[in-house]
């Protein structure tokens, strides 16, 4: 590559990565959490979750020095699931709130770091049951907003059955990814599991795939019925279902934009 080319390469790329940069520290167009609509505590948490979200790349350079493939493709599959979170905002101008935000980099760190890395799953046998459980309160968390404010713009939340219409659709996507997950670790042991130091996902065949979808489930309904408690408690002092419906329909209109 000639150098005239070369720096427009490397300018475009600069000028990339500032866009990025610029909107990782700014705020996005819902200027809320969900515990506060102070835009300075707004900010506060939105750099600790971006510092700390650096954490998921320990296991990455770590695995340079004793590499083992399975483990480091499953060490960048969990970097881009923290990062998917803030590219999600960026192209749908819609929002993820922080605070569940924080609970992503939680979660995630806990399967990559402490799980495979750290080797949990292999020190704790029931590490895996507790990821999956609280596997499935994060999905809620981080679906049930959307799920919620794309229904406000479409349905009477007085409803008697809007809770119950909420309830089944959150509770079908993320059974539904639950079920993904288990498809991923058993094609994952299908390829993998003749490598060197891979550690089996589905050692017990269907009885771990089951056990995994129930530790889902009462996640998932644990996690639901705490979100319903806490907006309760939040709409005695704030409209949620405001914040809700501004986030919905960023959502919308990035889904129905020609």
């Amino acid at each position: 590559m000639n150098p005239p080319i070369f720096s427009k390469t490397l300018k475009k790329a600069q000028a990339e990565f500032n866009k990025i940069h610029n909107f990782l520290i700014g705020d996005p167009l819902v200027k809320e959490t969900l515990f506060t609509s102070d835009s300075r505590l707004f900010s506060t948490l939105r750099m600790i979750n971006i510092f700390f979200s650096f954490v998921v790349f320990i296991p990455i350079f770590a695995s340079f020095w004793n590499f083992n493939l399975p483990h480091f493709l499953g060490y960048l599959l969990c970097a881009f699931g923290v990062y998917l979170t803030w590219v999600f905002e960026w192209i749908t101008k819609s929002t993820i709130l922080e605070e569940i935000r924080t609970f992503t980099i939680i979660q995630i760190s806990l399967h990559s770091v402490f799980g495979i890395w750290l080797r949990f799953y292999d020190k704790f046998e029931i590490y895996d049951s507790i990821l999956h459980i609280t596997g499935g309160m994060w999905l809620v968390f981080l679906i049930y907003p959307l799920v919620i404010g794309i229904e406000l713009l479409s349905a009477d939340s007085k409803s008697p059955f809007f809770y119950f219409k909420i309830v089944i659709i959150t509770l079908t996507i993320v059974t539904t990814l639950g079920v993904f997950w288990e498809i991923g670790e058993f094609v994952s042991d299908l390829i993998f599991r003749n490598y060197p130091g891979y550690r089996l996902a589905q050692e017990d065949s269907i009885f771990d795939t089951m056990t995994d979808i129930i530790a889902n489930l009462i996640g998932t309904i644990a996690g639901m019925e705490i979100f319903w408690l806490t907006l309760k408690k939040l709409n005695k002092s704030r409209d949620m279902d405001l914040l809700f419906e501004r986030m919905g329909k960023a959502l919308k209109d990035y889904v129905n934009q020609e």
